[in-house]
């Protein structure tokens, strides 16, 4: 099942097909191996449960261990490559995590990863030895009991690598609660490193993807939806991770069906201190590096590094998505009837960075930082969006049921209200030059001494946005974007 989704911007914008499918895979590979992002299901009257590992806790905040530019690592046998990036700020909370406990049973690359898996009761962890894991005629692997743990035994991501070939739809898919897949790396399937969707009779929550590399997918990287019977995902995380687009891997993608993070009726997800870098196409827009719709809600999209993509971050897309809508009997937007796209949610202290001269001589070109579309009660705060070319806008708030809080963002182009969008600006200062950053062209968006962006944003409740990137105080008089001087 294709729907189409038209971009009605005279043309800047193209056409591109959101694929969604009803029950297994088929060969033609749209891949969203047995989920369904087609099936509304029923409505939904419990709230994503809190089940975070402890073990991952931003408590632990005091050592940069996350992922750094320029370090993909991928196997040199995969045609993947190394395209470096800007720097990145320390990332609050992204320390390895401590050595396992309890059940642990240990695996190589010569071991049935799929059956090891299929056989992990609950509390078992499974850890991989240093190599690479060829699972290109690995067939379907799931993980269909709750409380299982995947990671390396060496706590590099780099040093273990599932390796999909292009011979496999997705490598791991998750249609259980409380799974964990941690430092390793996932790279080349058909369609997607990881594929979290709700199980066969309950919601799929409590998914934690820590300190991942997601290297060349032909589709999403990583792919969050409803099952076929109607369940969700729900309460997940995805952390300290690095998914990247290489030009090898873009060259494998078809009809630019490509993006970083995409979540359709998904309630709860945390995307936090992640590096997002290349997707994009040359024919085509590419969907968004984190992208979240069709009835998501209360996302939060919070200190991600993102890089030389087409789009940055978006709730929501299009006036009525792809025809699908998640119901919730809490009524979470008052008054606003019809379609919502995404409900409520915060983006914050992200930095998107467009500089790649081979982006902007694509078709689509760098189209936006961040998109609001139908997207209601959304608080879209300090963030910085660096274009060092004309993007279509820096950020959009689009369609009548927008109804954002749009405060201190530091943008070099337009906020732009489309199609009747609505929106509570404050604090924001658009059209900007370089001159604000300590070196834009590389990538450096910390704020230089005198830049007109300190202490000119507007106080915001407590709570909301208290810390900047990198985990400084702000003070009562904030500065506007990211970096809190």
């Amino acid at each position: 099942m294709n729907d189409e989704i038209g971009r009605d911007d005279g043309g800047r914008r193209t056409l591109f097909t959101a694929r969604v499918l009803l029950g297994l895979a088929v060969a033609s590979g749209c891949g969203d191996d047995g989920a369904s992002t087609g099936t509304e299901g029923s409505s939904s009257t419990m709230g994503p449960t809190s089940t975070t590992d402890p073990s991952v806790s931003t408590t632990m905040a005091t050592t940069d261990t996350g992922p750094t530019s320029g370090s993909s690592g991928a196997d040199e046998s995969s045609g993947s490559e190394d395209t470096g990036g800007p720097p990145l700020p320390p990332a609050t909370g992204c320390v390895p995590l401590p050595p396992p406990e309890g059940d642990v049973v240990e695996l190589g690359p010569e071991d049935d990863l799929a059956a090891a898996i299929a056989d992990a009761p609950t509390g078992r962890t499974l850890v991989l030895r240093d190599g690479t894991y060829d699972v290109s005629s690995a067939g379907y692997i799931v993980f269909d009991t709750p409380g299982v743990t995947l990671r390396s035994q060496s706590g590099d991501p780099s040093a273990v690598v599932l390796d999909g070939g292009y011979g496999i739809g997705s490598v791991l898919n998750v249609r259980a609660s409380d799974v964990t897949i941690a430092e390793l790396t996932i790279q080349r399937p058909m369609w997607h490193p990881i594929h979290v969707t709700g199980g066969t009779s309950a919601n799929t929550e409590g998914t934690m993807i820590y300190r991942v590399r997601v290297i060349d997918p032909g589709e999403q990287g990583i792919k969050i939806n409803a099952s076929g019977e109607g369940f969700y995902s729900d309460g997940g995380t995805v952390a300290c991770s690095h998914l990247e687009l290489t030009d090898a891997g873009r060259s494998q993608v078809s009809g630019c069906y490509t993006g970083g993070i995409d979540a359709h009726l998904a309630w709860g997800w945390e995307i936090r201190d992640n590096y997002i870098e290349g997707f994009w196409c040359d024919q085509g827009l590419s969907e968004h590096a984190v992208h979240f719709w069709n009835g998501a809600r209360d996302t939060l999209v919070e200190r991600n590094v993102i890089v030389d993509c087409a789009r940055g971050v978006g709730f929501g897309l299009g006036n009525n998505g792809n025809g699908t809508t998640r119901d919730y009997e809490d009524d979470p937007c008052p008054g606003v009837g019809g379609y919502v796209g995404h409900f409520g949610g915060i983006i914050r202290n992200n930095t998107v960075w467009a500089a790649r001269p081979e982006l902007f001589d694509s078709q689509s070109g760098f189209d936006s930082g961040v998109a609001l579309e139908q997207a209601c009660e959304t608080q879209v705060v300090h963030n910085t969006v660096v274009s060092l070319q004309p993007p279509f806008v820096s950020m959009e708030y689009r369609f009548p049921n927008t109804q954002a809080t749009i405060a201190n963002n530091l943008v070099t182009h337009t906020i732009a209200q489309r199609d009747g969008g609505q929106a509570m600006l404050m604090g924001n200062l658009s059209d900007q030059g370089t001159e604000h950053f300590v070196d834009a062209a590389g990538g450096d968006l910390h704020l230089v001494d005198g830049s007109a962006a300190i202490d000119a944003g507007e106080g915001l409740p407590a709570g909301l946005a208290d810390e900047d990137f990198e985990g400084d105080p702000r003070d009562g008089s904030p500065d506007v974007g990211a970096d809190e001087r």
